[in-house]
């Protein structure tokens, strides 16, 4: 396509453009959408291999905006059919319902006590050890936010880390047994 036709088609694209999104938001029943597909029209047509002349250069910018609509709804299908086959793998369902993903019970009760008598195996460690331990295992900080907030060093963090580990090893805890 030569500089000539290809401005040409570039300015009734920016003519077009209003009645492009028009167009596209009927198809695709959203406006943000529609944005994208025409910007994405704008960028096929700066880079695409298209014919030396353009018969019906109007209706050639709409076939190329419904193909691209098209493309846009096949692909949201094919991630729904995926969605939910990938669902209907890791999830229990009832009937057409979906049970939540939140333990049973039990599990939940079990979750508990481990993490109560965990908590007072920590009682016996140094404040500082269990403060590291606790702002880093328990509220997820990394280290180096750990260490700001504790005023330490990140390896005193990670001092004060292998204490308290070594100290629930020691203790011969493990998780959900207690000797």
């Amino acid at each position: 396509m030569s500089e000539q036709h290809f401005d040409n088609l570039k300015t009734l694209y920016l003519e077009q453009r209003p009645a492009l999104l028009r167009f596209l938001t009927t198809r695709l029943r959203s406006s943000s959408l529609a944005e994208d597909v025409v910007q994405d029209l704008y960028l096929k047509i700066t880079k695409a291999n298209l014919p030396a002349t353009i018969n019906n250069p109007t209706g050639f910018l709409f076939r190329m905006a419904a193909n691209l609509a098209l493309d846009h709804i096949r692909k949201n299908q094919r991630g729904m059919v995926r969605d939910r086959a990938w669902s209907d793998l890791n999830r229990e369902k009832v009937g057409n319902e979906y049970l939540a993903d939140a333990p049973h019970a039990d599990d939940a009760l079990i979750a508990k006590e481990r993490l109560a008598a965990l908590k007072v195996r920590l009682q016996s460690l140094s404040p500082k050890a269990r403060e590291a331990f606790e702002r880093h295992k328990f509220q997820g900080q990394p280290y180096k936010q750990v260490a700001e907030e504790m005023d330490i060093s990140i390896g005193t963090v990670g001092k004060h880390l292998g204490k308290a580990i070594q100290h629930i090893m020691e203790s011969n805890w493990e998780i959900g047994h207690e000797n």
